[in-house]
């Protein structure tokens, strides 16, 4: 029938309006961002960051790729721990604050001639960063407005989620470029784990 098509189009209107309309989902979603903008411009420029210090680009690629693995480990971690029942927001924070503390200790001058901490240090912060995806994936059930925005709140997560990781590269870039040096990348990072926390003090844990 012609009216299906239409009646399946005004639904799911209806539930891209309740979810836009909603705070919850605008909160996992941004505090998603603030994750994936940093990850990516961390990980994203390690070969590079690597290759200028003179490693060769086997070597360089092979720690990078160490670096991605493990963080694995924190989403599986997350997984684990809230169906202990850790808390949500706890696992958070945890995650938040170790990226701006490792970040600081990889990137911060004062680490300069200690290469092997600054390496551990970005190993940390993708484990346990990775506390954070599956802590707001397993969210989006509990702050979608009903059980029928479920998929369009992990959609819009997904959407912010992308676009941290499509503007935090080229600010850390940018910023890189204009100092001449990646020592100031830790300040951009350390400010998107800031509006993380934050978010996630706010962000409601049930449905009203």
């Amino acid at each position: 029938p012609a009216g299906v098509p239409l009646a399946a189009s005004a639904r799911w209107a209806a539930r891209l309006r309740a979810t836009l309309g909603s705070a919850g989902p605008w909160r996992v979603a941004i505090t998603f961002s603030m994750y994936s903008s940093q990850w990516l411009a961390v990980i994203g420029f390690l070969p590079s960051i690597y290759a200028q210090a003179g490693l060769s680009g086997q070597a360089a690629g092979l720690l990078t790729a160490f670096a991605c693995l493990v963080n694995v480990t924190g989403n599986l971690a997350a997984g684990r721990l809230l169906h202990r029942g850790v808390c949500a927001r706890h696992l958070l924070y945890a995650g938040f604050l170790a990226m701006a503390v490792t970040a600081f200790v990889a990137f911060s001058p004062l680490s300069a001639e200690a290469p092997v901490a600054r390496y551990l240090a970005v190993v940390l912060f993708s484990a346990v960063g990775g506390l954070i995806p599956a802590t707001l994936f397993a969210l989006a059930v509990h702050v979608a407005p009903s059980e029928q925005t479920v998929s369009t709140t992990v959609g819009w997560m997904q959407q912010c989620s992308s676009a941290g990781q499509f503007l935090g590269p080229p600010l850390v870039a940018w910023v890189a470029g204009t100092v001449g040096g990646w020592q100031w990348t830790w300040v951009i990072t350390g400010l998107a784990s800031i509006v993380g926390l934050l978010l996630s003090s706010r962000t409601r844990y049930q449905r009203a």
